[in-house]
Order: C-alpha cells, then structure tokens, then sequence
C-alpha cells in the first residue's frame, strides 16, 4: 500500500459502510506513518468500533485524547464506554466532553447519551437532570445507538423506566 495523507483518508470515510476491513487498514497505515497525529487513531477507533473490536477502539480514543485532547473525542469515548456498559466512565467522558464544549455536547446529544448512562447506574435524579438539558423541541423518531426515541417527555419516561429497571436490577427499589 502507498502511502496516504490525512485528507485522503478522510476522503474515504465512506468505506466504513461497504469496507470496513479496506478502511481500516488505510488507516492502520496511516498511524504507522504518523504515529503521533491524533486524528489518525480517531479514524482508525471508527473502523475498530465498526468491526466490533471496542477495546482496540478505546485504545486508539485513548491515544488520540493523550495526543490532543479534544471534545469530539471525549464523546466518541463516552459513546463507546456506554455500548461497553462501563456507564460510569462513560459519563466521566462525556463530562469532559461536556466541560470543553457545552453547546457543541448539546448538540451531540450528550445530554441524552450521559442521561441513559445515569438511568443504567440506577440514578434517577441525576439522568433527569441530563435531560432537562435536552432542548425542549427535542424529538428522534428513533433511538441513537440505543437511546430512547420520542420527544422530551417522552425520553424522561422512557429514562425513568430504565433508572427503576436498574435499580430493581441492583435490589434497591
């Protein structure tokens, strides 16, 4: 394989649908030659995360935040911690996420993704308090990576099932 630049393997992005082994080593091959460009482990966390391999997935996030500390990053972390139901890790990324870009979080569904978090752990309170921070038009007619759907208060019904489902789960009513 030649060797690729950033902007090219950004070209290819699109091969995570339909190639992801093809993808994955174009990126692989990029962090070989540029060990210490973050963005280069970022891509290759997407193809790792498409493959199924979320730990090789969190080892390149870890390297990319330890090389540039970015918001994007802390939330693809926290993303990626909550399909690993490390729920408590996840919402310390996504916080950080959070501290360093509030709207950006926002925008991302942050609020959404740290609220199911708190609600698999169990705390009501604190998952509630995530989704007051949902903009009060909110609505996806389907979940995000497993989120639940609907409008508002129909995320906080759904969030304040999950939290008793949780907690009955953990013998604590």
């Amino acid at each position: 394989m030649t060797a690729i630049d950033y902007d090219e393997l950004e070209k290819h992005f699109g091969l995570l649908r339909t190639a992801p082994q093809k993808y994955l080593a174009m990126a692989d091959e990029f962090v070989r030659e540029n060990p210490n460009h973050a963005g280069g482990y970022f891509h290759r966390y997407y193809a790792w995360e498409k493959l199924g391999d979320h730990q090789r997935a969190l080892d390149d996030l870890e390297t990319s935040l330890r090389l540039e500390p970015h918001p994007t990053t802390y939330r693809a972390k926290g993303r990626l911690l909550r399909a690993m139901k490390q729920y408590q890790a996840a919402i310390e990324a996504l916080s950080m996420s959070k501290t360093m870009d509030p709207k950006g979080w926002i925008d991302a569904y942050g609020p959404l993704f740290r609220a199911d978090c708190h609600a698999q752990l169990g705390d009501e309170a604190a998952a509630i308090a995530d989704c007051a921070l949902l903009k009060d038009n909110h609505f996806l007619p389907y979940g995000v990576f497993g989120t639940p759907s609907g409008n508002k208060q129909e995320v906080i019904a759904e969030i304040r099932r999950r939290a008793a489902a949780a907690r009955a789960a953990q013998g604590r009513a």
